[in-house]
């Protein structure tokens, strides 16, 4: 369940092409126990309506064993709770926010995610850039209503005053508006060294730094996964240069397994993975990887059975993958290294950084 059309539409493309990529693999290798995989695509349209539609015609109507996504956190705050209700796993590919797994406002037992969260990813963005540049001041714009941009920025006030940067303004954006320019010139009158913009929009993103760098803002952007994405980066074009975050993955990182991804998404697109992508692909893995340790692929027993076979492996799943060796943590989340680039204002991203686990 990806966000093909909305404001998730800069990355859910991205995603079906990614999880496309693994299932024609796998089922080139054999499928799983000799059957093939069969991925059914469905658009949530960004609209936590639509995606609570869509998971009950994913798990009820086209009876999935597993699901990955929805695309955004918004949508999976709406989502999920269904699939937990009819135990069915999820997997989540690039949910960010808190309160998908661990402590959620609800059981989230069948819920995972192999998406590195923002309150660990922001601090983790934060502080490298701290021990970089020495910055002493900061301000924050977030659009109201964004629920992973509030997230985001109240990860964002407690990180920079941990790290001893004072805040000149915070801001935020009205939901649904064209014109930015006063939001933003109240975020930057004090002219801040740094720029922290939370959204989960990558056009609001975009717009925001573009406004900004008009109004004369020479300082650094900071954000959170809405920057990790390519589509993002081409829309901020040149105002977006320098703009740093922390990615679950790096297209550039030397694990044989991130190589071997990159060059066949890139033999099969035409162009370059991005991160969304590359979780995406990594999701359809795990859910391989789970179906065959539990032998279930050739099993008659009901699809009930079958989804609670894979559930009880998904803890087993230990992988070699883009992003490097793959596990679940105990509250189904995803320990790995944190990879902090920057925008480069021709539409990509190169290293700036890593951390492990934490800056």
């Amino acid at each position: 369940m990806f966000s093909l059309t909305g404001s998730g539409d800069v990355f859910g493309p991205q995603q079906v092409k990614g999880a496309r990529l693994a299932v024609d693999q796998i089922n080139a290798q054999g499928g799983v126990d000799g059957v093939p995989l069969r991925l059914v695509v469905r658009d949530d349209r960004s609209d936590p309506a639509t995606g609570k539609a869509a998971m009950k015609q994913l798990i009820r109507t086209d009876k999935a064993v597993a699901v990955l996504g929805p695309t955004l956190s918004a949508v999976a705050f709406s989502a999920d709770p269904i699939a937990d209700s009819l135990q069915t796993p999820v997997i989540g590919i690039s949910n960010t926010a808190a309160g998908i797994v661990g402590k959620c406002a609800y059981d989230c037992r069948w819920i995972w995610r192999d998406s590195l969260g923002e309150s660990i990813a922001v601090p983790a963005n934060i502080s490298a850039y701290v021990f970089e540049a020495h910055p002493t001041t900061a301000a924050i714009l977030h659009v109201a209503g964004d629920v992973l941009g509030d997230q985001e920025a109240q990860v964002a006030r407690i990180s920079f005053r941990s790290n001893s940067v004072r805040l000149t303004a915070d801001v935020s954006v009205p939901s649904g508006t064209d014109n930015v320019t006063a939001a933003v010139r109240k975020a930057i009158a004090a002219k801040p060294a740094v720029l922290f913009i939370g959204t989960v929009s990558g056009a609001s993103a975009a717009q925001l730094m573009k406004v900004a760098r008009a109004q004369g803002f020479g300082g650094t952007f900071l954000g959170g996964n809405t920057f990790n994405s390519d589509a993002t980066a081409a829309l901020a074009g040149s105002a977006g240069d320098g703009a740093r975050s922390a990615s679950a993955w790096y297209r550039g990182n030397a694990f044989p397994a991130n190589s071997a991804f990159v060059s066949a998404y890139k033999q099969r697109y035409g162009q370059a993975p991005d991160q969304f992508a590359a979780q995406a692909y990594i999701g359809v893995q795990i859910v391989a990887d789970a179906l065959e340790r539990g032998h279930v692929a050739t099993s008659d027993k009901p699809l009930a059975t079958t989804r609670a076979t894979l559930q009880k492996q998904l803890p087993n799943v230990a992988l070699l993958t883009p992003i490097g060796p793959f596990r679940f943590t105990a509250d189904h989340d995803v320990s790995q290294i944190v990879w902090v680039l920057a925008m480069t204002g021709k539409g990509s991203h190169r290293l700036a950084g890593f951390c492990n686990p934490g800056c």
